[in-house]
């Protein structure tokens, strides 16, 4: 199902990362990125799990960062691939299970994951492999949110509903049904058998990260509050808790 999911999203998921490429966003994400991994020593490998359309390596490819990204799905990789061309951007493009990956020990100076690990059925078992294929000294960048815990954490329920009512009064936007049973079934069906669903994250992750061998370095909720702004955010409809976890091995 988690395949489906991704295969069907890739057209749409093309015209958001388009809409970065246009717009300031990009810029951002680069600033913000290429001050996390600041410190580490170049020329960098970076492997960019779930590339899906390939926004990543088409923002930090350049002569002394060498860009890989891995997606399961082929319509996503084949989004990818049309981006990279029109851009003329070099980088390594390959379908591939990241909770099971094909690369040997210790190949990549960092990993970064955007909006993936929320949807894996054994996050623990990607963890553990994303630790192996990690330089020691390296770096994992987390971007990821909570898009169903309202359904399950009272306080993330109330919280929720005062942001969908303030955007609706606002913007005279109505947010995405994340998890709802009556006007987004396949999405609840979705919500049911993903693992993540009704955890306390980022606290499941960094004490899953932990136990792996992982530090964790930094933890910063709401990041998007701070890459594009809050009332900009809010503006697009987007109100999921959402996290950044920088960790190193």
């Amino acid at each position: 199902m988690i395949k489906d999911y991704w295969t069907k999203a890739s057209s749409d998921y093309s015209d958001l990362i388009d809409e970065e490429m246009q717009k300031s966003y990009k810029d951002k994400w680069l600033n913000f990125i290429l001050d996390e991994i600041k410190d580490l020593e170049g020329p960098l490998e970076i492997l960019d799990i779930g590339t899906g359309p390939g926004f990543f390596p088409l923002i930090l490819s350049s002569k002394d960062r060498h860009l890989t990204g891995i997606d399961l799905t082929e319509a996503m990789i084949e989004e990818a691939q049309k981006k990279l061309q029109a851009f003329h951007v070099d980088a390594d493009l390959f379908i591939m299970d990241c909770q099971e990956t094909t690369f040997p020990d210790q190949k990549f100076d960092c990993i970064i994951c955007r909006n993936l690990v929320w949807t894996l059925p054994d996050p623990e078992k990607a963890y553990k492999e994303w630790f192996r294929i990690l330089k020691p000294g390296g770096q994992l960048l987390i971007f990821d949110g909570s898009w169903y815990i309202h359904h399950f954490d009272p306080s993330a329920k109330e919280k929720y509903q005062a942001l969908k009512d303030y955007v609706k009064k606002t913007y005279d936007i109505d947010v995405y049904p994340y998890g709802d049973k009556e006007t987004n079934p396949d999405d609840y069906e979705l919500m049911k058998i993903t693992f993540l669903s009704d955890k306390a994250r980022p606290a499941w992750d960094e004490k899953t990260l932990t136990s792996m061998g992982f530090t964790v370095d930094k933890v910063l909720e709401d990041y998007l509050d701070f890459l594009v702004g809050k009332e900009e955010r809010l503006a697009r409809g987007d109100i999921s808790p959402v996290f950044f976890i920088k960790a190193s091995k």
